[in-house]
């Protein structure tokens, strides 16, 4: 089966378009780039493509400019509650120079492909692999990531999931 595109105000591939408005700082071509990078490794799992969602990269961008101003410059997941609490599954990237794009993001959290092993998740399988399989995880259907620059020029991205994945006990596809 093929599959077509269309550009309609954004940016498409494979029929999951970018909305012009990306909801984070992240441009629709950048996010478009990343987003195609997700459903090509979900298409390879066999799991459905995931969209866009403008809500969920404005969720990522705040976590990102919180990382990048007010914890200096510090890769960490958000908490579990209070203000900045976690409703969603999150992958986070953290480069030291400022040609890093969402893309790259994507690709590191691709990699750790070569540590995955099909199965259930455990909690000793799911460390090595855990951004890979909250690309692929078979309920995921929506993504925004977010992007910011620190004040020393690195780069944090961002991505947030909807719904969340990697459960422990659960396969991802």
């Amino acid at each position: 089966m093929a599959a077509f595109g269309l550009l309609l105000g954004g940016v498409t591939v494979d029929a999951q378009t970018v909305p012009a408005e990306t909801g984070s700082s992240i441009g629709p071509t950048a996010a478009q780039a990343a987003l195609d990078l997700h459903n090509r490794a979900r298409r390879d799992v066999g799991t459905a493509p995931l969209a866009w969602s403008a809500e969920l990269a404005d969720f990522a961008q705040k976590w990102a400019d919180h990382l990048a101003k007010d914890q200096g410059c510090r890769m960490e997941h958000r908490p579990r509650s209070g203000p900045w609490g976690s409703k969603y599954g999150e992958n986070i990237f953290w480069g030291s120079a400022a040609s890093f794009s969402p893309k790259d993001a994507a690709n590191s959290w691709y990699g750790e492909i070569k540590d995955f092993k099909p199965g259930i998740l455990t909690g000793d399988n799911w460390y090595k692999t855990g951004h890979y399989t909250q690309m692929v995880w078979k309920n995921t259907t929506h993504v925004g990531m977010g992007q910011a620059v620190c004040p020393n020029g690195a780069i944090i991205i961002v991505g947030n999931y909807n719904p969340p994945g990697n459960y422990m006990g659960q396969s991802p596809y």
